[in-house]
């Protein structure tokens, strides 16, 4: 159940990125990069714990920077968040 709601909440991200119009590229990149390892877990790819960490931190900076111009996509980081959390992620 936790592995189909974090792609849910993948699925929304997605989403939020295609319509946000002011993302850099390099920031679509790094998004990317993220995405494709919480593909990873939600598939149930083992990774090492120390790759969590880094993602969780990667995601709530993001979180972060996106508050004030994107506040939608922050809300979906956020829902990320809570969904790794719930994996023990």
């Amino acid at each position: 159940m936790a592995n189909e709601e974090l792609r849910d909440q993948l699925t929304q991200l997605h989403d939020e990125l295609e319509k946000a119009k002011n993302i850099s590229r390099e920031e679509r990149d790094v998004f990317g990069n993220l995405m494709s390892d919480m593909v990873k877990i939600a598939q149930g790819s083992e990774m090492p714990e120390e790759h969590h960490l880094t993602l969780r931190e990667k995601l709530e900076q993001k979180e972060s920077e996106f508050e004030i111009d994107h506040p939608r996509l922050a809300g979906v980081i956020r829902q990320v968040l809570d969904a790794l959390n719930r994996m023990g992620i």
